[in-house]
């Protein structure tokens, strides 16, 4: 017999054997994704872009294309802290002068220091795909891919054609943000362990960023991306016997989230709620073969009702300002305020988005699209996002790349789904419950996970989660474990 026979693997770290059907992953337990050289760098940055902000965003853009071609799990939580840009998230100091010195350091090539990181991401990925050095080369979704590269290619034509014009930069970047799914299936796999070195480190920038938001109203884009977690970790962490110091520093998290999310946004409390809730589902309900029929539940449930949201707001919208006159001064119940934020905010613009959409179609999509709305008694122009994770993409990436790009989120959140749905493991149902939360749940009334600066490390993880999510990679061979069987791993192989 030869030794390409038979495929001999005993359980890992990452549980690789845990089902039949898994694919053959390398994965390397032993190393750990905290850097502290590169956590350095990024408290460095964050304490520059208080400083002098202008300078900053270029500091940052040189920072975030070494981590992006470094392309290993370590550089997830650093690339949390490049995010932060501390002058404008507090307000530019709070004063007119402040703010107007701050204008008057900019030069007006800023935004290009954005773009560059993104294009980076996708050559990158381009590269890493391509090359055969790659350990998860093996169970990358072609197919997948093949068709995003084709989306992008219109989507690079929609900006050499509005080049120069307002926000012609801005699809690019978007859409190659979505594209770091594909970068996180080519990083190196990380470990059940690894992935709870993740969280924590989510839990102690969460922390730290909504403990900020509650004292001194700092405003970051990671606290719609971190409120997941907030929800799902405590639930899980309790009801799964984990360790009481561990529990109650996760209950702390969650009370810290919730505090935060009821003075903010209905979205915000309603991600920790149902992440909350799902943790808690998960961990009553989540043993054996329950757990498939629990958590496609949850997650059919959470689809069904973004989708019946969006389409109830576009359709019953009101444009008076009846209900705004109700709530206006903090005054009518929560559900007049539910309401006002449902049919009188969000669905006349999700009204013109569709109307648009029917009306003018196109294939290569507007970078910047305009459209008509009427809202509080007024017809105006809108020239800002539909705030639907839906409808974004098919105005500003056409109608071939658009419903491509929501195929790629719909891919990852399927992805976590399963993940979940497999493994027994709190991080890796913590990471899974985010990443489906964030994409359908958060983007149901906000795009946050369409935007750089706020979703990149989200994308990551997302990618990483396909170890787990993914059925046998094809041409893989297996045979059922034995107690006698020794372990034979490939060598874990850098990326490209």
């Amino acid at each position: 017999m030869t030794s390409d026979a038979v495929h001999l693997q005993l359980p890992s770290l990452a549980g690789q054997a845990s089902w039949p059907d898994r694919p053959a992953t390398a994965v390397d337990g032993n190393g750990s994704v905290f850097n502290p050289y590169l956590i350095a760098l990024g408290i460095i940055y964050v304490l520059w872009s208080w400083v002098h902000l202008p300078s900053s965003i270029w500091v940052r853009s040189l920072f975030a294309c070494y981590l992006i071609w470094r392309m290993k799990p370590d550089i997830i939580i650093p690339f949390v802290l490049s995010c932060v840009q501390l002058r404008i998230e507090l307000g530019g100091g709070g004063g007119f002068d402040d703010v107007h010195d701050l204008t008057q350091q900019m030069t007006g090539f800023e935004q290009y220091a954005f773009i560059i990181p993104c294009i980076l991401y996708a050559v990158r990925t381009f590269f890493a795909a391509w090359s055969v050095r790659v350990t998860r080369r093996a169970q990358f979704p072609f197919w997948l891919y093949n068709l995003y590269l084709l989306g992008m290619l219109l989507v690079v034509a929609a900006a050499a054609s509005a080049y120069g014009s307002r926000g012609w930069t801005g699809a690019l970047r978007e859409y190659c943000v979505v594209g770091l799914y594909f970068y996180g299936l080519l990083m190196p796999a990380c470990s059940k362990r690894q992935l709870m070195q993740l969280v924590k480190g989510f839990v102690v920038v969460g922390t730290l960023t909504m403990l900020a938001g509650i004292a001194i109203r700092y405003n970051n884009r990671q606290l719609w991306v971190l409120m997941p977690i907030a929800g799902s970790f405590a639930p899980l962490l309790i009801l799964g016997g984990g360790r009481i110091p561990m529990c109650l520093w996760a209950a702390s998290y969650s009370l810290v989230g919730f505090a935060f999310a009821a003075k903010a946004t209905f979205t915000l409390l309603v991600l920790w709620a149902w992440n909350t809730i799902a943790g808690m589902c998960l961990g009553l309900f989540g043993r054996n073969s329950l757990r498939w029929a629990v958590v496609t539940g949850l997650t059919c449930a959470l689809l069904a009702v973004a989708l019946s949201m969006l389409f109830y707001a576009a359709l019953c919208h009101d444009p008076t300002r009846d209900v705004f006159e109700t709530v206006r001064g903090g005054q009518g119940t929560t559900f007049d305020r539910m309401r006002f934020k449902l049919l009188s905010d969000r669905g006349p613009i999700w009204w013109g988005a569709m109307r648009a959409l029917a009306e003018n179609p196109t294939l290569c999509g507007n970078p910047a699209p305009e459209f008509a709305i009427r809202s509080l008694g007024k017809e105006q122009i809108w020239p800002y996002s539909t705030h639907s994770i839906l409808l974004d993409p098919l105005l500003r990436y056409g109608l071939v790349a658009g419903p491509i790009l929501i195929l790629v989120l719909g891919h990852s959140v399927l992805i976590a789904r399963t993940a979940i749905a497999r493994e027994t493991d709190v991080a890796v149902a913590v990471l899974g419950l985010a990443v489906i939360s964030n994409n359908v749940l958060g983007g149901a009334t906000l795009p946050y996970m369409l935007h750089e600066r706020s979703a990149e490390a989200m994308h990551m993880v997302a990618g990483l989660l396909a170890v787990y999510g993914f059925r046998r990679g094809a041409g893989q061979k297996h045979v059922p474990l034995a107690s006698s069987q020794l372990t034979r791993h490939p060598p874990v192989v850098p990326a490209a």
